[in-house]
């Protein structure tokens, strides 16, 4: 009697053994689809920052910037930092190495977008909407954690394509872009340093984090999928380099959703 009680027993565990095991089979797809879902639309927060080594009250926002982006990536949180470096400075002396007219044009364009007559550097815009000073540090903060508190109304997800040494392709998905939604693609790269000789900052060594090296725009199609060609930067360190997208609409320019990857470890 004894023993087969025992056998009882040992097959009553058998078997819940195996109920487990088929219950977890069939429910982990599930659960990864549930992750996938929740990460894509998690909050997030892109920070751009329009900047120049020809400006003086410059430094202490590339160096907010910088440690926003290494708090980032350091806790994995969604925040987005790009360093775009203007070029109406570059006539008081020193012409900013990183700047570029269009990344000028675009703060411009944000203006518009904003209803703002104000184009001034710092100045720093998260999620295409909340625009102040870029040294602010307070508002920085406020801004970024309001941000974290709203799920995405888009989604992006990237992929390497190919990644040569002289020709980078980028392929992306979008989920729920509205029609007409611009995405935004750049390729950044962190820890960039130079000694300024002449203008506002001659005699320093300035420092970048997330300089945008390279930026296309792309008008969403009905698929929301798609590839882009990027070239590197002429001595661009790859593994310093990361690919930022996020979509925008294209009337008011909130910023609807964002995702990055890693040129060397990004798969």
């Amino acid at each position: 009697m004894t023993r087969k009680l025992l056998l009882l027993g040992v097959l009553a565990i058998i078997g819940v053994l195996l109920a487990r095991l088929a219950v977890q089979s069939g429910t982990r797809p599930d659960r990864d689809k549930t992750q996938a879902s929740d990460h894509a639309d998690a909050p997030f927060a892109v920070v751009e920052l329009f900047t120049s080594e020809g400006c003086s009250s410059c430094p202490p926002a590339d160096a907010l910037l910088g440690n926003l982006m290494q708090d980032a990536r350091d806790h994995g949180k969604r925040v987005y930092c790009l360093a775009f470096q203007v070029d109406y400075w570059n006539k008081l002396g020193w012409p900013d190495p990183y700047s570029d007219a269009a990344f000028s044009q675009r703060q411009y364009d944000y203006a518009k977008a904003l209803k703002s007559d104000r184009v001034y550097t710092p100045q720093m815009i998260v999620n295409g909407a909340d625009e102040f000073v870029g040294s602010d540090k307070a508002l920085a903060r406020k801004s970024i954690e309001a941000a974290l508190k709203k799920p995405a109304k888009a989604t992006v997800q990237l992929r390497w394509d190919k990644k040569d040494s002289d020709a980078l392709t980028l392929g992306y998905e979008t989920a729920s872009a509205p029609a007409g939604a611009i995405l935004n693609v750049a390729l950044v790269e962190r820890g960039l340093a130079g000694k300024v000789s002449r203008g506002e900052n001659a005699g320093q060594t300035l420092r970048h984090e997330n300089v945008v090296r390279v930026f296309r725009t792309i008008r969403l199609d009905e698929s929301g999928k798609g590839s882009v060609a990027l070239k590197p930067s002429a001595g661009m360190v790859r593994k310093n380099a990361s690919a930022v997208a996020y979509i925008q609409d294209a009337g008011d320019w909130k910023v609807l959703g964002a995702d990055a990857i890693d040129l060397e470890n990004g798969e």
